[in-house]
């Protein structure tokens, strides 16, 4: 009597043995247990070239997508999922919207959110966070298209009539910007007085007297202005400015979020902006208190707390980051 054999599965000649595809599954599991996510989304790959993978897998491979760089492949296996409503597509949303800020696809990000905010079966807490991550690709977006306008600005002549606080106040937070940017390489003499009067001015947002502050200090000028900011309140040297400061430490803080985020580049870019939005709005003050190490952890546990993570630090820290936070977003929709 014949021993009966099981039929191997064959694919373009290939031969699938029995077990293979278990086997491939089991060790990309593994390598992604081990953050070692090429071989992890190289054992994934073959896989779906024979069997459609299960909600579990799929979500472990989209995440070997994203951690590789593949953020295109990973988009599109997102869009499906979401599409098709499956089971696990309230899941994959931080990871699409990761995608879409690593794309810089701030238009879709924006959309996206819209929909998730209008969503009645989503909590009022994490409503409150993507509003927030909604004003932070926002003003990603914002600084993107000003970064290329500010290229192609040509040296205009002083627009004195504007900078009298009247007038200044008055203005959109990117004509202040504009105004005083442009201000970096004219003579100010004829409007010191005004743009000391802007620093002084607690109307105007904190990011706003950070520039105003700064044009006086280019100019070399040495007549003391009060500034008050987030409770500190002092005179200041434009030309001899108080250190540290929040905008020297800037750079330091930056490279500690990055070790902690080196394979987490969304929220790497996230974190890195708010820092430096941040820095600016202090100026010339800074996180007094706090060494770089505090401030760069305090800052990444601000950003996953707006991806849906529980809040491990509520301290004066954190109560300040939110303040300045806060105060950027008024500052901006003014």
């Amino acid at each position: 009597m014949k021993k009966k054999h099981r039929k191997l599965q064959t694919k373009e000649n290939l031969i699938v043995f029995p077990g293979m595809i278990e086997n491939l599954i089991a060790d990309g599991l593994a390598f992604a247990e081990n953050n070692n996510y090429v071989k992890a989304a190289e054992c994934f790959d073959i896989v779906k070239q024979y069997t459609e993978l299960d909600d579990m897998i799929i979500s472990v491979y989209v995440l070997t997508l994203l951690e590789t760089r593949r953020y295109l492949e990973a988009k599109e296996i997102c869009e499906e999922l979401m599409e098709k409503k499956s089971p696990i597509a309230e899941q994959i949303v931080e990871i699409y919207l990761t995608i879409l800020l690593d794309l810089k696809e701030y238009k879709e990000v924006d959309n996206l959110l819209n929909l998730l905010l209008a969503d009645d079966n989503i909590s009022d807490e994490r409503k409150m966070n993507f509003e927030q991550l909604k004003d932070l690709s926002s003003r990603l977006a914002l600084e993107q298209t000003t970064f290329t306008e500010e290229a192609e600005i040509e040296i205009v002549h002083l627009e004195k009539e504007k900078f009298a606080l009247d007038v200044f106040t008055k203005l959109s937070f990117m004509e202040q910007e504009l105004l005083l940017q442009r201000a970096f390489v004219q003579n100010i003499s004829e409007v010191t007085i005004e743009i000391s009067e802007i620093v002084e001015c607690e109307k105007v947002s904190s990011s706003i007297r950070t520039i105003a502050l700064l044009v006086l200090g280019e100019a070399g000028v040495t007549k003391e202005v009060t500034v008050s900011k987030f409770g500190i309140k002092e005179k200041v040297n434009p030309a001899d400015l108080p250190s540290p400061k929040a905008v020297d430490r800037m750079d330091s803080i930056d490279l500690l979020v990055e070790e902690i985020l080196e394979q987490d580049p969304s929220k790497l870019a996230l974190t890195s902006g708010l820092v430096r939005r941040h820095a600016y709005a202090l100026f010339p003050f800074d996180w007094l208190g706090y060494d770089d190490k505090e401030i760069a952890q305090a800052y990444v546990n601000f950003v996953e707390v707006l991806f849906g993570e529980e809040n491990k630090q509520q301290d004066d820290l954190y109560e300040l980051i939110k303040l300045v936070e806060d105060s950027v977003e008024i500052g901006e929709d003014e």
